[in-house]
C-alpha cells in the first residue's frame, strides 16, 4: 500500500470487503481515483473492470488502477465493441439530415389540430424533429422499446389543463418512432446514425461484463441506459462512485445513479486534498444552497485563498459565448491563450456558416443539409432537433464567422505554452489548476434568486469553484457577494 487511507477511505474498504453493493458520495479532490484503486488492489484474486462515461476520466483510471487484475473502459467502448462496430458503416456516412428528408424516408403525414390560438398545422418535417428526439429520449432510458413516455411534450397546442392535442400528437407520430428505431437498428437503414444508438442496442441485448467487481465512477452522470446495464450485472459486486452535486449532464439524459442504487451500503469522503480551508468554505457555500448532504473540509496545510488575480492563468465560463467572448478579448490584449477542447470545432463551423451566409453549400457534416443560413436559424428555432445546434449557432450569430475564424486561429492548442487557458465550466469537470477567475456569466444578481435558481446552474457553480487550488477569484459572480449565509459544517 502506497498511501495511508484516511478514516473515511478506510471505513470505504471495509464496507467493500463485506462483498456487498456500495455507494461511495465523493466531493471535489477528495481522492476518488486513488480510494478506487485502493478498492482494486484489496482483492488482487479477482477481475476488477472499471467504467465511465468520460474517455479522459477511463484514461486517468488506466494509469492508476493494478494492471494485474484491472481493466478500464468508457460505457460506449464497451458497447462498439459488442454491437457497435457493425455499425461502423452507418457511423462514418452519418451527417446531418433535413428533417424534410426524415419525414419521406418515415412516411411521416401532416396534422392539424384545433387549440386555444386557433388554427395550427404540424408539418411533417417539424413531426419528424419530434420523432428523432423521441428516438433520443428513448435511448437516455432502460426501456425495453420505444412508448409515448418519450415523446416531447409541444407547447402552446392544447387549451388549459387540457392535454387532448398532444395526446394526439403523440399518438400519431409513436409508430413513425418505431419505424425509425427499427431503421437505427437495421445495419443497411438510412437515418442518420449515433453512438448512442449502439449503446442502446447493446443494452437490450442485457449483456454481461465479464468481472468480479465493477466499479461504475462518475456515477451522478450515469443515463438510465447504463445505471440498467451495471445493475444488471448480478454476478458481480458493483461499486458507485460520484459527486451528486457534480452532476451538471441532467440535459443529456443523466439522472445521478447515486440516489438510485437501493440495498447497498453508503459512504462519503469530505476531506478534499485539492485545496485548504479558505476554499473548502467557499465551495461549502454553494453545497448549503443546494441544501447537499456533504460539506466538505480542506487540507490545512494548503494556503487556499479567496483574492483578486490581475492576470489569471486560468478563467471558467458558464456558457461557450463567454468563453469565447473571454477569449476574444485576451486575444486584443495580446495574451496567448488556450481554450480548453481546442476551437477546431468551432473554427469549421464559423467556416461552413461564412460559405451559407454567402449563399453556397457547405460540406459540413452538422450543416450539408441546408441551403442557405436562413434554414439553420429556422431549423434551431423550430425544429425538436435544432437544441443540438443552438449553442453554436447563437455563437455565429453573437460573434459574426469572421470574427470568429480571425479571432480563433490565433489561439495556441497547447495548454502549456499559454499564458491563459479559458474553458466553460462543463469542460473543466475532472480538471484542476492553482490559480482560477470565474467569468461573470454565472447567475445570480440578487439575495432572492438563490431559492429560484434551477439545481443544475447550483451545481455548475460548484464545479467550477472546486477546480481552483489555490486562489480563486469570484468577484464577478454576484450570488457570492450579495447572498447572506449561515456558518456552513466542514464535516459530513
Amino acid at each position: 500500500m502506497s498511501f495511508i487511507p484516511t478514516p473515511e477511505q478506510a471505513q470505504a474498504l471495509d464496507l467493500f470487503d463485506t462483498g456487498d453493493r456500495l455507494v461511495i458520495e465523493a466531493g471535489a479532490g477528495t481522492g476518488k481515483t486513488a480510494t478506487l484503486t485502493l478498492l482494486a488492489k484489496e482483492v488482487p484474486d479477482k477481475t476488477v473492470k472499471y467504467v465511465a462515461f468520460n474517455r479522459a476520466i477511463v484514461e486517468e483510471a488506466r494509469r492508476k488502477l493494478p494492471r494485474y487484475n484491472s481493466t478500464a473502459d468508457t460505457a460506449h467502448s464497451l458497447a462498439y465493441q459488442a454491437v457497435g462496430r457493425r455499425y461502423d458503416h452507418r457511423l462514418q456516412r452519418s451527417g446531418r439530415m433535413r428533417s424534410e428528408e426524415i419525414a419521406g424516408i418515415l412516411k411521416i403525414d401532416p396534422i392539424d389540430l384545433t387549440t386555444t390560438f386557433g388554427h395550427r398545422h404540424l408539418q411533417a418535417r417539424f413531426l419528424a424533429g419530434l420523432v428523432m428526439r423521441a428516438v433520443t429520449v428513448f435511448c437516455q432510458t432502460a426501456d425495453p422499446e420505444p412508448g409515448l413516455q418519450h415523446i416531447p411534450r409541444v407547447e402552446n397546442i392544447d387549451y388549459a389543463h387540457r392535454d387532448d392535442n398532444n395526446r394526439e400528437v403523440a399518438a400519431h407520430i409513436l409508430p413513425k418512432v418505431r419505424k425509425a428505431w427499427k431503421d437505427l437498428c437495421d445495419r443497411n437503414g438510412k437515418l442518420q446514425y449515433r453512438h448512442d444508438h449502439y449503446l442502446k442496442a447493446w443494452a437490450l441485448t442485457k449483456p454481461y461484463i465479464f468481472a468480479d467487481v465493477i466499479l461504475f465512477d462518475e456515477a451522478q452522470d450515469a443515463s438510465d441506459v447504463m445505471l440498467g446495464v451495471v445493475t444488471g450485472q448480478d454476478h458481480a459486486q458493483l461499486i458507485f462512485c460520484g459527486d451528486s452535486q457534480q452532476q451538471i449532464y441532467a440535459w443529456n439524459g443523466a439522472v445521478n445513479a447515486l440516489g438510485k442504487i437501493d440495498g447497498a451500503h453508503r459512504t462519503f469522503l469530505s476531506q478534499s486534498f485539492r485545496f485548504g480551508p479558505a476554499l473548502a468554505d467557499e465551495a461549502n457555500r454553494v453545497l448549503e444552497w443546494l441544501d447537499a448532504d456533504m460539506r466538505l473540509t480542506g487540507t490545512p496545510s494548503i494556503p487556499s485563498r479567496v483574492g483578486i488575480l490581475d492576470q489569471a492563468p486560468v478563467v471558467l465560463c458558464r456558457t461557450n459565448a463567454m468563453a469565447v467572448s473571454e477569449c476574444v478579448d485576451l486575444l486584443d490584449d495580446g495574451k496567448k491563450v488556450a481554450l480548453v477542447g481546442g476551437a477546431k470545432e468551432i473554427l469549421n463551423f464559423a467556416w461552413a456558416a461564412k460559405t451559407l451566409k454567402d449563399g453556397k453549400r457547405t460540406s459540413h457534416p452538422e450543416l450539408a443539409c441546408f441551403r442557405n443560413w436562413h434554414e439553420v436559424l429556422d431549423f434551431v428555432d423550430e425544429d425538436a432537433q435544432g437544441v443540438e445546434l443552438k449553442a453554436l449557432v447563437d455563437l455565429i450569430d453573437r460573434f459574426s464567422p469572421s470574427l470568429l475564424t480571425t479571432m480563433l486561429r490565433e489561439l495556441t492548442d497547447d495548454e502549456r505554452a499559454a499564458e491563459v487557458v479559458v474553458s466553460t465550466a462543463h469542460k473543466s469537470k475532472g480538471r484542476e489548476w492553482p490559480e482560477v477567475r470565474l467569468a461573470a456569466d454565472f447567475p445570480g444578481d440578487h439575495v432572492d434568486e438563490v431559492p429560484d435558481l434551477e439545481p443544475e446552474e447550483l451545481r455548475l457553480l460548484y464545479v467550477a469553484v472546486t477546480r481552483a487550488q489555490l486562489v480563486l477569484d469570484h468577484r464577478r459572480v454576484a450570488l457570492f457577494h450579495t447572498t447572506s449565509t449561515k456558518a456552513v459544517p466542514t464535516h459530513v
